[in-house]
């Protein structure tokens, strides 16, 4: 994979340009700056492939800096992100081997790693399988565009799901939870035949053979298929083993939790991993924003406090962290905003009213 970095100063153009290349088989972003010098500092001790470069920056300007970043290597390539197309001869000019308008969409990068691939002779590989359980299920093979997979029945997308999620089970296991009400021979005849199912709708090819099934139990490959609740496992581990690069590890974690695990469907075997997962994403949401609450920066912290209410609309203490975060921003209306808010969801969901505290700040406020 290319090595690149992303060098743009306006922190949601970052957010979303790593959103759409994440997963993409040709890039891999090793590093995110908001400051240009930095980023020259990197790429003077770092082999980088590829620099996503914003044109409009402070201290230095992505022209400037593209010169400069040449200069070291002369085989670099560049690829400038502007929201101004008055830069795009400029752009060209210099040599650049592409450009993209903000905001950047799927279908441009797409077309930008059509570019890549064929500069540097990379083949497109075959289409891997992946697999998401956040905010429902869904599977598809990876290549230059998601192609769904449908499964047979409502029971077959159950057991897929179950297998993925598992990583390993017995079959005893399997039968228990999904075929309870079924004698056993009976469960495990009907398990053998959905398990057919599946692998004729994935295929006999390599990723086909991702569910390998012994005599005892069932094992997914977890190297052939991508699922973004492994990743989400993995990446908030590494969140609580690397506190220093909590930064890119939670928006990754952002990225992930699209939604509840499994969302919509009614798999009794799946709510007690909703509630571990959902309690797990709004803990690094809670140690995200009071770290920055600690550090004074109180737009990332008010961003991280509202996520969480977004997740767990009864969290009254969170509600109180937000409208203060507002008072102390001079956002006086957002604070009685979120006030009112707060008292329609205690009336509704719970039948009382807001501590008695936040009333009291909010009546001073008033005055």
């Amino acid at each position: 994979m290319l090595r690149a970095i992303i060098v743009d100063d306006e922190e949601l153009s970052v957010k979303r340009l790593k959103k759409i290349l994440s997963d993409n088989g040709v890039i891999d972003i090793r590093e995110v700056f908001q400051n240009p010098l930095e980023a020259y500092e990197y790429v003077k001790v770092n082999k980088i492939d590829l620099v996503f470069l914003d044109i409009s920056m402070p201290e230095i300007n992505g022209m400037k800096l593209s010169s400069l970043l040449r200069d070291r290597n002369g085989e670099l390539d560049i690829v400038f992100v502007t929201g101004f197309d008055e830069y795009a001869v400029q752009a060209f000019d210099m040599s650049a081997l592409d450009y993209l308008m903000k905001p950047v969409s799927v279908e441009r990068i797409s077309k930008m790693l059509d570019k890549i691939r064929a500069k540097h002779r990379i083949e497109t590989t075959s289409p891997s399988l992946a697999v998401q359980l956040f905010n429902g299920l869904k599977i598809y093979w990876k290549g230059h565009e998601k192609q769904s997979i449908k499964l047979r029945s409502p029971k077959t997308e159950e057991l897929f799901a179950y297998l993925i999620y598992k990583g390993t089970v017995s079959r005893e296991e399997i039968v228990d939870t999904l075929w309870r009400e079924l004698e056993h021979e009976k469960a495990l005849k009907n398990l053998n035949s959905t398990l057919y199912y599946i692998r004729k709708a994935i295929g006999t090819s390599e990723v086909g053979e991702c569910i390998q099934a012994g005599r005892n139990e069932i094992r997914i490959d977890k190297s052939i298929v991508y699922c973004d609740l492994y990743e989400f496992e993995q990446v908030t581990k590494q969140f609580r083993l690397q506190p220093d690069k909590s930064a890119d590890l939670l928006e990754r974690v952002e990225a992930l939790y699209t939604g509840p695990f499994l969302n919509g469907k009614a798999y009794e075997w799946a709510s007690e991993k909703s509630r571990r997962l959902e309690q797990e994403y709004i803990s690094l949401l809670e140690v995200a924003a009071r770290s920055h609450l600690k550090q004074n920066q109180l737009h990332k912290s008010l961003h991280y406090f509202r996520e969480i209410v977004k997740v767990d609309g009864l969290r009254e203490d969170i509600y109180h962290e937000i409208i203060l975060l507002y008072i102390k921003l001079g956002r006086k209306n957002d604070a009685f905003r979120q006030y009112r808010l707060l008292e329609e969801t205690l009336q509704h969901e719970l039948g009382t009213r807001p501590d008695p505290h936040i009333q009291s700040i909010m009546m001073s406020l008033s005055k």
